[in-house]
């Protein structure tokens, strides 16, 4: 996880004199905040809706129970696969022996109309050929049946006969819809065995050993966090998280800051973003339209101190929308080459509309950032960046004197597809970012203070032309026609 594709963008660096807010940006002071506090079984990763069961009535005291949801369109895993995932195709845990079958005990008397799937399977070493790769369902019970159990046998298909597994994996799921599952139902799995004592003792197929996991993060916003937990899972005490921070100007603020995060497979580089968030769907994206506004800002600000590593940068966005299309854009960026403030400095970017907008945009989407320079990496450990109170003006931005002195000019604005660049300083890089965050070009440019460039197909609206030279970073809009 230590290349970040998918939301990267930047601005140019300037700065404003403090002037009142027309409109604060969906908890953009970072006042609000969610704590949430999750079990989670040890040695297992689970997605979704998961958490601890004790209704059995009978043998053990704890299970786990999965659920469905109609209205998140959302169904939920439990993995027992260990080092390799998220191939699940490979060992989870230690097993010795040929079990002939497998047990499960379980109540799936609140399942509704979907079917439960479990995937077991052992292997040997490195051998992608599993010996036993079983796949079987568990329907719903009547309601207040209570307990079951279901004993399914195990059929080896490896082409070498006798070969002796050394370990196993688990996969459940939910429901075997695909996507949206049929129903809001779930299932509790209270014990997985194998009935001829092959049962692995560190695997916890039993769910009785449990651990704790924390999250902390702003109200209103999806973070770097959400999504690797959607892509990956949770799994006990690995994601201590916090990005609150009580320096601040007034409250809270937010610190944006790359996370180690220590899997049975080595440590991941969790890169540190947050975008605010549309309450119907469980993503961030800046294409994607977030809170409600009426007004035509003129304005991007807020308010910004820390220290970045040599290469990294900081980003934060705004997209305007009127319904789902993009009509507006501002952004803040900058990187190393420039001195990053140590006490709280505001900082002011004028909104760029798509030529002949003249309209009022009905929604905004925010994002911050924090990358390498070349916006696809997560930025060194070091780096370490405070926002607060993020919000939307009607004044337009003044510069700073902090602010680069390096002149850029961008001819035509706005352009159909060939433009020229120009500046007071050589170049030695030019790069284009669009909208979504993507880099849709960068080239290397060798000292000239003048050079041409054309839209890359496909790109409509608005683009941000990035220069970048000895000591200096620039950025400017460019409207396309």
């Amino acid at each position: 996880m230590n290349k970040f594709k998918t939301l990267i963008f930047l601005v140019i660096s300037g700065f404003a004199v403090s002037l009142q807010a027309q409109e604060t940006i969906i908890n953009g002071g970072f006042n609000n905040w969610n704590q949430s506090q999750f079990k989670v079984p040890n040695k297992w990763l689970v997605i979704g809706s998961v958490g601890l069961d004790s209704s059995k009535t009978a043998g053990n005291a704890r299970g786990i129970k999965l659920s469905n949801s109609i209205s998140n369109r959302s169904i939920s895993y439990a993995l027992e696969v260990g080092a390799a995932y998220p191939n699940v195709l490979n060992g989870g845990y230690p097993i010795s022996g040929t079990p002939s079958s497998i047990k499960v005990n379980y109540n799936s008397s609140a399942l509704g109309n979907d079917s439960a799937v479990v995937i077991v399977g052992f292997t040997k070493g490195a051998d992608p050929m599993p010996m036993v790769l079983q796949q079987f369902y568990i329907v719903a019970d009547a309601a207040g049946s209570g307990d079951n159990s279901i004993t399914v046998p195990l059929t080896y298909i490896h082409t070498i006969p006798g070969l002796v597994a050394d370990s196993a994996f688990i996969y459940i799921a939910s429901s075997a819809a695909s996507g949206t599952p049929n129903s809001s139902g779930s299932i509790s799995i209270y014990n997985i065995s194998f009935p001829d004592g092959k049962t692995a003792p560190t695997a916890n197929l039993d769910f009785e050993s449990w651990g704790g996991l924390s999250v902390l993060k702003p109200s209103s916003w999806y973070t770097s966090l959400d999504a690797y937990e959607e892509k990956v899972g949770k799994m006990a005490g690995i994601q201590q998280f916090a990005l609150q921070s009580t320096s601040a100007r007034s409250g809270y603020s937010v610190i944006l800051k790359q996370r180690p995060v220590v899997m049975q497979s080595g440590t991941e580089i969790l890169p540190s973003w947050m975008i605010t968030q549309n309450p119907s769907y469980s993503v961030g994206a800046m294409d994607l339209p977030s809170f409600a506004v009426n007004q035509r800002y003129v304005s991007l600000r807020g308010f910004w101190k820390g220290s970045l590593s040599t290469g990294d940068r900081v980003s934060v966005m705004v997209n305007f929308f009127d319904a789902d299309t993009l009509v507006g854009s501002a952004m803040f960026s900058q990187n190393s080459t420039s001195t990053v403030p140590s006490n709280f400095t505001l900082f002011s970017e004028n909104v760029i509309w798509v030529p002949g907008y003249t309209a009022t945009p009905k929604k905004a989407t925010v994002g911050a950032f924090l990358t390498d320079s070349t916006f696809q990496f997560a930025s060194a450990a070091s780096s370490l960046i405070y926002l607060e109170d993020l919000s939307l003006d009607m004044n337009s931005a003044k510069t700073n004197t902090i602010q680069s002195t390096v002149g850029l000019t961008l001819y035509p604005n706005p352009s159909d597809g060939e433009f020229m660049v120009r500046t007071t300083q050589p170049i030695k890089r030019i790069s284009m970012i669009n909208t979504v965050g993507q880099m849709v070009y960068q080239s290397q440019v060798d000292g000239l203070m003048e050079a041409k460039c054309m839209i890359p197909n496909g790109e409509s609206k608005l683009l941000w032309v990035v220069i970048e030279g000895d000591g200096y970073c620039v950025t400017k809009g460019l409207s396309v026609k």
